[in-house]
């Protein structure tokens, strides 16, 4: 009876060890429902690991969504992109990512771009 109690607790940790080896996201700029009062130049995501960008697309309102193209090609922790230039709006940034490990993680990351100046409208980050 001891051998399967410790195979399924070594089981259990091999799992937990493998559940979060994934990349995730640990943040990004522009900061998820930030508010901005300038187009961005670049978006930045930071993750937990290596990962590769495989995905990007930009959103604004209802507008079509626009894919950027020219994505980095190798992993890295940090990972920045250029932003073609914004005009004020709501957006929606979709990732999707290829961690070290060989997982896909994806997300999404909202921001407002308002076109004030920042002594009318202070951004949030």
């Amino acid at each position: 009876m001891k051998i399967p109690s410790l195979l399924s607790g070594l089981a259990l940790i091999a799992f937990g060890v493998t559940a979060n080896a994934h990349a995730h996201l640990q943040k990004s700029t522009p900061a998820d429902h930030s508010v901005l009062t300038t187009s961005p130049q670049n978006l930045e995501l930071v993750f937990s690991e290596l990962a590769r960008l495989t995905s990007l697309s930009v959103q604004k309102d209802k507008e079509e969504k626009q894919n950027l193209t020219s994505l980095p090609t190798t992993a890295a922790v940090k990972i920045s992109v250029a932003l073609p230039s914004l005009t004020p709006g709501a957006y929606e940034v979709v990732w999707r990512v290829l961690s070290d490990d060989g997982h896909m993680m994806a997300g999404v990351l909202h921001f407002t771009l308002t076109g004030e100046h920042a002594a009318d409208h202070p951004a949030q980050h």
